[in-house]
């Protein structure tokens, strides 16, 4: 049904004890004073995106809808750079999205040992709208403490299926984002990845509500990408060659960042 990397199947449980009891605040890779609490803030280290939408910080529920190349790429810099600051990163994986090749090579791109480093990634993978709902509102609540950096990839499309009656499936989602929220509210920064698609578009309202922060990355013509947030920014990229693979291919065209 599920299957780790650095943890064993059935939860997210670090493998080196009986389950996570690493705290969130000795784990922050940047903190501000909050009273007795610690924000955590994170950056996925591709500077356009990061200077249109800011960091990922703990206690939010962020958003990112759209092209799920550049979408998986951006999780996939998530991870590494929590993982790299001795951050434990939670990926819920809807869809076998989840790429640890990809996240061994950015940290090599960064002279960093990544099996070092990937031991304090857990993903779980989702493959059904069941399974997800069992990853998400049953395993974490068996977590001792709430993850310091939870994703989770093709929330929409995954309570899509055809398979699934309509009123299971939002039903499933809604306990999900409650779940999400629960998570958030205990420290964890809560990542999601959705299509926003045919397969999952008439689902977003069931997710957005929950969200502080919202991206939206669009194909448009002659391979270019829009990324607007929730606040109407936007940014416009292109493709570098015809032939690329990763988010660093794209470049951010001129006055870019502008109001809408």
């Amino acid at each position: 049904m599920f299957s780790t990397f650095g943890g064993p199947p059935a939860a997210f449980v670090h493998k080196g004890g009986e389950g996570c009891h690493h705290s969130p605040r000795r784990l922050s890779m940047e903190t501000k004073d909050h009273g007795n609490d610690e924000e955590v803030t994170l950056r996925t280290g591709f500077a356009p995106f990061d200077e249109l939408f800011g960091p990922f910080t703990s206690g939010e529920i962020h958003l990112m809808v759209g092209r799920t190349e550049l979408t998986n790429a951006l999780m996939n810099r998530l991870i590494v750079n929590a993982a790299r600051k001795g951050m434990y990163a939670y990926y819920a994986d809807g869809g076998n999205r989840a790429d640890p090749f990809a996240m061994a090579g950015i940290l090599r791109m960064h002279r960093e040992d990544p099996r070092g480093a990937l031991q304090r990634v857990m993903i779980a993978r989702a493959f059904t709208a069941y399974q997800m709902d069992t990853l998400i509102n049953v395993n974490l609540g068996k977590l001792g403490e709430a993850p310091p950096l939870l994703l989770v990839s093709s929330l929409d499309s995954i309570f899509s299926d055809p398979e699934v009656d309509t009123d299971a499936a939002e039903g499933m989602l809604k306990n999900c984002m409650n779940s999400l929220d629960g998570m958030a509210a205990k420290g964890s920064c809560v990542v999601i990845a959705a299509s926003g698609g045919s397969r999952g578009g008439d689902l977003l309202p069931l997710i957005t509500p929950h969200c502080s922060a919202w991206v939206s990355l669009r194909s448009r013509q002659n391979g270019r990408v829009r990324i607007i947030t929730k606040g109407g920014r936007w940014m416009d990229l292109s493709m570098v060659h015809p032939l690329q693979t990763m988010i660093d291919d794209f470049r951010a065209l001129p006055a870019a960042a502008e109001a809408l």
